[in-house]
């Protein structure tokens, strides 16, 4: 595999996580009615600013809480005509960070599990590839992709880029990254008070362009400019010019709803993840190393062998 090939997949892979970062903070327009079929709007707006203070005051308590419980649904455009639909739940720790969930709606073969269950420690994250990955992989079932170490492996030694695909799945969950976000939106507002969950909630919105978000994500802080501009391109390419962000605040001003919203060129994306039981204890283990195949040791190989694999598009 070619040094520019890597190069490639880093930047191709950052723009997914980045995607990702963002993508559990910001949605639609109707709130939680098919969760609880009730909502009401506030008489009156508050002016921009208090609403700031609410996102911001949100943003310190989620860092604080440091683990939580979650459920996520994500919608996207799949193969032909049949749009994807993928669920997962489970805990996650963002500091540090530890995720265990299961997921379903995942695309596979005949022989995939119908669950997969992932788990992510720090930068690498184990996949269980089921009993008929383990056959296709002398026994070992757990498949562990670290995104970071991916990035070093390509020659790109931005410390910006490694530490925003080290964060890898827990980056993309953790509602404390996702609400700075939000709060970064020049356009933070109050909806009103709805009901999720059977409990009153304050619902804020806001937007944020792909400059916006890319220019705003702390994770990118060390990325070069060059790699900035492509990650922004390579955004861009896949038709996405805006995101659309909501969150809902209990009365403790913590998220307990976070959904986003953004069209593709492929078709329209939307993320909702609902969050409960803050401050919830997480202990994540590896699986044992002679149970796990290393995707980067994998690429490794390929690239010895000059074999190239395919890329997103």
């Amino acid at each position: 595999m070619h040094e520019s090939t890597w190069k490639r997949l880093s930047l191709s892979v950052t723009a997914v996580a980045l995607l990702a970062g963002v993508a559990a903070c910001g949605g639609g327009e109707k709130g939680d009615k098919a969760a609880s079929g009730a909502s009401a709007k506030a008489e009156k707006q508050p002016a921009a600013g208090v609403s700031v203070e609410a996102v911001n005051a949100a943003f310190k308590k989620t860092q604080a809480a440091k683990s939580a419980k979650f459920e996520m649904t994500m919608k996207m455009p799949g193969l032909g005509d049949q749009p994807l639909t993928v669920r997962s739940s489970g805990v996650m720790s963002w500091d540090p960070t530890a995720v265990d969930q299961r997921m379903t709606g995942l695309p596979g073969k005949d022989g995939a599990p119908a669950e997969s269950h992932s788990l992510t420690i720090g930068t690498a994250t184990y996949t269980d590839m089921g009993e008929e990955g383990a056959a296709k992989n002398d026994g070992k079932r757990w498949m562990k992709v670290d995104l970071a170490a991916m990035a070093k492996e390509s020659g790109n030694d931005s410390k910006g880029l490694q530490q925003l695909l080290g964060g890898g799945q827990g980056q993309s969950q953790d509602p404390a990254k996702q609400m700075a976000l939000l709060k970064a939106s020049p356009n933070v507002k109050l909806v009103g008070e709805e009901t999720v969950g059977g409990k009153k909630a304050q619902h804020y919105k806001g937007t944020l362009t792909a400059e916006e978000a890319v220019k705003s994500n702390q994770s990118l802080d060390g990325l070069g400019e060059k790699d900035r501009q492509e990650l922004l391109d390579t955004i861009k390419q896949a038709g996405i010019t805006q995101y659309d962000m909501d969150v809902w605040l209990d009365s403790g001003d913590l998220p307990v709803k976070l959904v986003m919203n953004m069209d593709t060129a492929k078709g329209r994306m939307e993320i909702s993840e609902t969050l409960t039981d803050y401050g919830t204890p997480v202990s994540v283990q590896a699986p044992p190393a002679d149970q796990t195949v290393d995707l980067l040791e994998r690429l490794k190989k390929m690239k010895e062998t000059g074999d190239t694999p395919s890329l997103p598009s």
